[in-house]
């Protein structure tokens, strides 16, 4: 007989590719687990990175600009840690000689000259329909 569901865990039903399927099942298979077992094992073991790609879609609805430069800095940071993790591995070094950085980070790439973000001010209006004008309003007639 199967266990009920606990209170902490929500049953959910999804429709995937037979690819996602296919993968999944085999995934499944090699570590024991039912298919269904394996995909929450696998959701909760990516939990983090979709709560960063949430964050950061959520981001950039409030700050598309903020956000992109944000990422730029990442994949200049990743290609700058790719390079040296290249490097000590041309050189024989161990892996763990290379120090990780974090964007941001002290020493990170911000401090490597890539420039900072500008910080998001409020989300500026769209107006749709008409061209906005610079000048100050009118009073009333």
């Amino acid at each position: 007989m199967a266990n009920p569901p606990s209170p902490e865990k929500i049953r959910l039903t999804i429709t995937v590719s037979p690819e996602v399927h296919a993968a999944f099942s085999r995934m499944a298979k090699v570590s024991g687990l039912p298919v269904g077992r394996c995909m929450g094992a696998w959701l909760e073991d990516t939990l983090e990175g979709a709560e960063f790609v949430t964050g950061q879609l959520e981001k950039a609805r409030e700050a598309p600009r903020q956000v992109v430069a944000e990422m730029r800095q990442w994949a200049l940071g990743a290609v700058d840690q790719a390079d040296e993790l290249l490097g000590a591995m041309r050189a024989g070094k161990p892996l763990n000689s290379v120090k990780v950085l974090v964007p941001g980070q002290e020493g990170g790439p911000r401090a490597r000259g890539v420039p900072a973000a500008p910080e998001a001010a409020s989300p500026r209006p769209v107006i749709r329909g008409g061209k906005s004008s610079k000048k100050a309003p009118r009073g009333p007639k």
